[in-house]
């Protein structure tokens, strides 16, 4: 590998055809019938099928729900994992922009922009649920308190050590102009894994706080928004699953005993992380049961594996065992611009629940 990063806009003496993810050659012109993987062009349109707005959900009944019917220890729930899930769709956006800057494959370049986009406006959407349910102070708090709870920050810190270092390994590569090699590969196998276990466990796990709320018929437009969110956050673990394996086939090398093990004792590590915090978060919600949790994390755990062709850490577990959170974490969408009902469901589900798509205003108060 002899190219020097950051890569060219344009090369014209180069192919239109990338030679490799990271370090490789490409005139920078994106060609959807000359790919090196040719799944790219199905994950960009599956992606670009998915665009909504936060306010198509109207939330007025959920207004009420949230001051009649919640407990305080289910407000603080609400309040505290919607803005986990805005810090971590932060952190998102930041290692997705960095992680485009090193890539050489203008159709990966091209998805990772698609999923950028989404999550930002995932970040919206946390913003529009608390701004709609609580005052200004109430929300600001809300985003304020995930920065104090020390059972959050370990679990956090444990994925956010390893992108922060991936992060810290582009600016140097950048800043010194140093050619790709093993330990640059290193750092961004071990930073995408760590963003597989933000997104495929630590993100669609605080999902399932708002499928228990939903299924005690309790803040039914939230949990509606957030199994749209749900949706996308399936799809980007796919893509970066796919991302992974691409990596490990084209570098060789990275492909060892080590890193497999490596691989699994993270994602152990990771699971064990959210139990915790999941003890912690949860102990006064009686709609959440724990056991049912826990075995839904390692599920989870097992689907990340599986996507980056990694040995599962819970062969046992092979199947959701709960078969509410599959029930009222799907969505069904009805697009009116084109007067179809469009039912998707990801790897995780089979069933759906209505959503009736509608021209949104402002935030509901």
């Amino acid at each position: 590998m002899n190219t020097i990063l950051p890569f060219k806009i344009f090369e014209a003496e180069n192919s239109n055809l990338p030679t490799s993810i990271f370090g490789g050659g490409s005139s920078g012109i994106r060609d959807w019938d000359n790919l090196k993987y040719p799944t790219m062009l199905d994950i960009n349109k599956n992606l670009s099928a998915e665009f909504w707005n936060e306010d198509e959900v109207k939330l007025g009944k959920d207004i009420e729900q949230y001051n009649s019917k919640l407990t305080e220890a289910e407000k603080y729930v609400f309040n505290t994992i919607t803005g986990m899930l805005n810090q971590l769709d932060s952190h998102a956006t930041d290692f997705n922009m960095f992680l485009s800057y090193m890539v050489t494959d203008p159709s990966i370049r091209s998805n990772i922009a698609l999923i950028n986009y989404f999550e930002n406006l995932h970040n919206r959407s946390y913003q529009y649920l608390t701004s709609t349910m609580l005052n200004d102070q109430q929300k600001r708090e809300a985003f304020e308190e995930v920065k104090r709870i020390p059972v959050l920050l370990e679990r956090n810190k444990l994925v956010l050590d390893k992108i922060q270092t991936f992060l810290d390994t582009v600016v140097d590569y950048v800043v010194n102009k140093k050619q790709i090699d093993n330990n640059f590969l290193q750092a961004s196998f071990e930073g995408l894994l760590a963003y597989q276990n933000l997104e495929g466990l630590f993100f669609t796990g605080g999902f399932v706080y708002f499928h228990s709320l939903a299924r005690d018929q309790k803040m039914m437009g939230s949990n509606n928004l957030i199994c749209m969110i749900k949706t996308d956050e399936v799809q980007h673990s796919e893509f970066y699953g796919t991302l992974i394996r691409s990596i490990m086939g084209e570098n060789p090398q990275l492909n060892t005993t080590e890193n497999q093990q490596y691989a699994v004792y993270f994602i152990k590590d990771c699971v064990e992380k959210e139990k915790a915090w999941a003890k912690y978060i949860f102990k006064d919600i009686e709609t959440l049961s724990m056991k049912e949790y826990m075995n839904y994390i390692e599920y989870l755990a097992n689907l990340i594996a599986r996507n980056a062709g990694i040995q599962e850490p819970y062969p046992e577990n092979q199947e959701i065992k709960s078969r509410w959170i599959v029930t009222y974490g799907s969505k069904k969408r009805d697009k009116n611009d084109s007067k179809q009902i469009v039912t998707r469901t990801d790897f995780l589900q089979t069933d759906a629940i209505n959503y009736e798509h509608s021209s949104g205003e402002d935030y509901d108060y």
